[in-house]
């Protein structure tokens, strides 16, 4: 599950060419590196435990300017990096916005594009604290955050026996690009969950209240994001994919395609809702008292790799987003 250079990281990665070229690096910068392969970076400053990260949107990579507005853009990119927080249980506390923006571009896209990071930032808390502003051949957002780790959750700590939850429910950002590239407009359920993802810090907070040992936000898709948080425990699991929380308006939209409903939902990328591991005995009451929908799709084993099924016949669950490889979207 892992590749090479594992040992210039502090927390191991899962597969992807992503991240052996991240891993490549690590070996490279050395000791001149440090707690590499979370979801965050913490450090000590004035007696706080502060958790720190960067997401970089890129235009024609995460995004077109044809299915998104100047605001949603900002929104979108802001909530990506404020999603690496929550993926740790942190309190958004700061964001600093580094944008670029063609030479010609006007005005009132680069006010729209600050408004849509203002408005995710105030969505959750954080404050807007600096930036830079430059000239790029397309629109590029670049955020910076910072939150307080009073109870860090890391990727690594997963436990045989504790269950795999989820928060919310999946496939709404992969339905609404098939519609796009469809020449469709998605429905409104779908076309919202792309543009503006839910904040998860709450749920965080909740999480980690309720003693999760393991967390990671889903970016890349179900499988590639399980398979990270696996390889940073050294454990494996077991997942029924028939228990996957599903968009009532993707479902519809596989059914119209034939797809299960569940590919469609393990296959979707950006979604920034939580997957965690809890110890089973607090697995039940967390379910029940989450502030968001939470649903036990699996367990972890001690036996490494993951293993999924539907209704005892097992599957093989697709792979998720790569940088390197997948275009907008």
């Amino acid at each position: 599950m892992t590749g090479p250079a594992d040992g210039a990281l502090e927390t191991p990665l899962g597969p992807g060419a992503e991240f052996d070229r991240i891993r490549r690096l690590a070996a490279r910068w050395g000791d001149r590196a440090r707690g590499l392969g979370d979801d965050c970076a913490f450090l000590e400053a004035g007696g706080e435990r502060l958790a720190v990260s960067v997401d970089l949107s890129v235009e024609g990579v995460h995004f077109r300017r044809d299915w998104l507005s100047p605001a949603e853009i900002g929104y979108r990119a802001a909530a990506a990096a404020l999603s690496d927080l929550a993926a740790v249980a942190a309190e958004p506390l700061a964001l600093l916005l580094a944008l670029g923006v063609p030479a010609e571009e006007s005005e009132a896209t680069v006010l729209a594009l600050g408004d849509g990071v203002a408005a995710a930032a105030a969505d959750c808390g954080a404050a807007i604290v600096g930036g830079d502003l430059t000239r790029a051949p397309g629109i590029v957002v670049d955020c910076c955050v910072i939150g307080r780790a009073a109870a860090e959750v890391r990727r690594r700590g997963a436990k045989p026996g504790d269950v795999l939850v989820v928060t919310g429910a999946l496939g709404g950002p992969a339905a609404a690009i098939e519609e796009w590239l469809a020449g469709r407009q998605p429905p409104a359920a779908l076309r919202e969950r792309f543009a503006r993802p839910a904040p998860r810090h709450a749920a965080a907070r909740f999480l980690a209240a309720h003693r999760a040992r393991a967390m990671i936000d889903l970016s890349d898709g179900f499988a590639g994001d399980l398979l990270h948080l696996l390889a940073a425990s050294g454990v494996g699991a077991g997942v029924d994919v028939g228990r996957l929380p599903v968009l009532p308006a993707a479902a519809q939209l596989a059914a119209r395609t034939g797809e299960p409903a569940w590919r469609l939902a393990a296959r979707s990328g950006e979604e920034y809702e939580l997957l965690a591991a809890l110890p089973p005995d607090a697995a039940e009451a967390a379910v029940t008292a989450c502030p968001v929908p939470l649903t036990p799709i699996g367990t972890i084993e001690a036996e490494p790799g993951l293993r999924a099924t539907e209704r005892g016949t097992p599957v093989t669950l697709p792979t998720g987003y790569d940088h390197f490889r997948t275009g907008a979207g």
